[in-house]
């Protein structure tokens, strides 16, 4: 059994999500996630995920998303068990982003309208808010017009981070987002997500091989290994 030690009892920050015995069930003698993996995700926590590639950081980050079905263990978010009716709703708290965003064949305006169209949204669509993430990520507002599938690698992982931000999560899963982009605007988005944590009790972890996403305030530094471990180490 590979076990991650977790942050210390006595820590006094309010818990928002804690995973417990997370693993993906082995298929063929193997299993793409180190585990059973305990975690816990306090408020504040700007964690840096590290690992080779295929050590299952992106397959952690979408387990604790609910967004693998394989996925056994259990998952509580603010002391609350995640599971049947509560996980549309839990999704749009807790949102994962993807290195490379799927792009819908309708106009990147739709693609975030969509994002509210659901009945667990708690928010409306804001025109202003999606104006305001557009100035931040430095993309013309003439954008939301344009065929999503007509954008840009880098473009289109801005309006990912975008249509995440506008949902008002408390967790941000981050698998890459600034792959595509260039040192100015990876500085954009750098900056966004801090005025984001600025917001209130958040918490992020974010995959990343080049820019510091967390403004270098990254509090924990989790590293995966293929098939073995996953180990904690404070910066």
């Amino acid at each position: 059994m590979v076990y991650l030690a977790q942050r210390l009892a006595f820590s006094s920050l309010p818990m928002l999500l804690q995973a417990r015995e997370l693993r993906i069930p082995e298929r063929s003698g193997h299993s793409p996630l180190p585990g059973p993996i305990d975690l816990s995700i306090e408020v504040g926590d700007r964690i840096i995920l590290t690992g080779p590639s295929g050590s299952g950081k992106s397959t952690l980050l979408r387990c604790l998303a609910m967004l693998d079905a394989r996925t056994a263990g259990s998952l509580q978010y603010k002391n609350s068990s995640v599971q049947g009716d509560n996980v549309p709703a839990f999704r749009r708290s807790v949102v994962y982003l993807a290195q490379s965003p799927v792009r819908f064949p309708m106009l990147v305006e739709d693609s975030l309208r969509r994002a509210f169209s659901f009945a667990a949204s708690p928010h409306d669509y804001d025109p202003g808010h999606i104006d305001s993430l557009l100035d931040q990520l430095k993309l013309p507002r003439t954008i939301l017009r344009r065929q999503l599938t007509q954008t840009s690698g880098g473009e289109a992982q801005r309006i990912a981070l975008i249509r995440a931000l506008a949902l008002k999560p408390t967790i941000l899963l981050l698998d890459e987002i600034t792959s595509a982009l260039d040192a100015e605007t990876e500085a954009c988005v750098v900056e966004t997500l801090a005025h984001w944590f600025s917001g209130g009790d958040r918490a992020g972890v974010a995959v990343t091989h080049g820019a510091e996403v967390w403004a270098g305030d990254d509090n924990r530094r989790l590293h995966m290994e293929t098939g073995t471990s996953l180990t904690e180490a404070r910066p």
